[in-house]
């Protein structure tokens, strides 16, 4: 073997020796940190979850009304003749006692001056018929006269008495229907617009509608309940817990229930239901300091008869899907529990849960998206928000009608996994 000196080999001999050395001791590092990943446990979802609380809401019902003013008043004329002014601003606030049409009264003044000139006439004739009656009178008692030509001057006397007064009625008359030219509001409201301009032809009789005045304080809330719900409304009555029983009237406005922040009072009842429609009518008082509420308007009545013991769940924790709504539990090993619920109405932002839930579970109310039954979690809780519906404040509820129990549902961990933001088609039943 023929010697070889090492140290003569080159330099540029050696480098790729070198390199391969370096590949492989980093190939086998990726390799032992691609494992350490591997091994790993994953993070758990996160969720953040309320507990079922319960809340004293009103025992109520509600009604579809309709508002309508205190008083509507129709302004007529009382006297015939052409208008001469208008003195109002249409649509505005009138206050009673406020002028708002004159007429031309110049044919009613020349009445009332021939009304009295009549009067001082025949109040002149019977002075003259009274002095005479008195005279026939004092010679009859001495003899000096006939007995009839005393009566007769008695009852000339007595005629012309009656003359005087019809005058003076006359006069009185005539001066009322100059008063009756110059038309005021009777009370206190918003006018119409005119339905007479000023030159125009009026006539009495109630012929011509002038305008009309809406007193809309209080303004009031008609509605019609049935038999049956008057029997249940009264049944109600009867079981109230208080000392008294008292109605209690809340309004609600539009598509969007808007709260009304005045209470209403009873104003009364038809005391017979209408055969034809089966209901009975009910007209309610609210005041309208603002005149926000306006006659016309639609609105829900609700009458609260007591308070009632209810469960409630954020309205965010409630699922819809199809015809069915659910919400997910988590169970005491902090798995994902797709239970079926029965909700009722809204109160401020929670739903009153009837069917499906009790107190004290925890209900996910963050984290939907990748929810899904049998799914292990981390929970972190969220202290639920005070709900403010109660007999004296404004948030109000309607009776839940009663509904069918859901159906039975699978076990979770055969259940299918759902869509993103859904349960499961068959949710497994709420775990306590």
């Amino acid at each position: 073997m023929p010697n070889v000196n090492f140290s003569s080999i080159s330099r540029s001999a050696r480098r790729p020796a070198a390199i391969a050395f370096l590949a492989a001791v980093l190939s086998f590092s990726l390799i032992g940190c691609g494992e350490d990943k591997a091994d790993a446990p994953a993070a758990l979802p996160k969720v953040v979850a309320v507990e079922v609380q319960t809340a004293k809401v009103p025992l109520s019902y509600t009604f579809n009304g309709v508002l309508t003013a205190k008083e509507t008043v129709e302004i007529r004329a009382r006297v015939s003749g052409y208008l001469a002014q208008r003195l109002f601003e249409e649509g505005s606030l009138v206050q009673a006692g406020t002028v708002l049409y004159k007429l031309d009264d110049r044919d009613l003044k020349a009445a009332l001056d021939t009304a009295k000139a009549n009067t001082a006439k025949a109040k002149a004739s019977w002075e003259n018929e009274k002095t005479t009656k008195d005279r026939m009178v004092a010679l009859a008692d001495k003899g000096a006269v006939s007995l009839q030509m005393r009566d007769n001057a008695v009852a000339k006397a007595d005629e012309a008495w009656a003359a005087y007064q019809a005058a003076q009625a006359d006069e009185e008359k005539a001066a009322v229907n100059l008063g009756y030219a110059t038309i005021t509001a009777s009370t206190t409201g918003y006018i119409n617009r005119s339905n007479v301009e000023v030159g125009s032809y009026v006539d009495t009789g109630g012929a011509t509608l002038m305008t009309t005045i809406y007193n809309i304080d209080p303004i009031r809330a008609e509605f019609a309940v049935t038999d049956e719900e008057y029997a249940r409304f009264k049944k109600a009555l009867a079981n109230w817990s208080g000392q008294k029983p008292t109605l209690i009237f809340h309004l609600t406005l539009g598509d969007e229930r808007i709260p009304y922040d005045q209470v209403g009072t009873l104003e009364m009842t038809d005391p017979v239901i209408d055969p034809k429609t089966n209901t009975l009518g009910v007209r309610v008082d609210f005041p309208n300091p603002d005149h926000r509420l306006r006659p016309g308007m639609y609105a829900n009545v609700i009458a609260i008869t007591g308070e009632r013991e209810v469960l409630v769940v954020p309205e965010e924790a409630v699922l819809d899907q199809a015809n069915s709504k659910s919400v997910y539990v988590v169970n005491e090993q902090n798995t994902l529990v797709a239970a079926p619920v029965t909700v009722g109405e809204l109160i401020d932002q929670d739903l009153v849960v009837t069917e499906g839930l009790k107190a004290g579970q925890k209900v996910v109310v963050e984290g939907l998206v990748t929810a899904r039954p049998g799914l292990k979690v981390n929970v972190t809780m969220r202290p639920p928000a005070p709900v403010s519906g109660t007999a004296e404040g404004y948030s109000t509820v309607t009776e839940a009608a009663p509904q069918e129990a859901p159906a039975p549902v699978t076990d979770p961990a055969s259940a299918a996994p759902a869509a993103e933001s859904t349960p499961a088609a068959n949710p497994a039943p709420a775990a306590d």
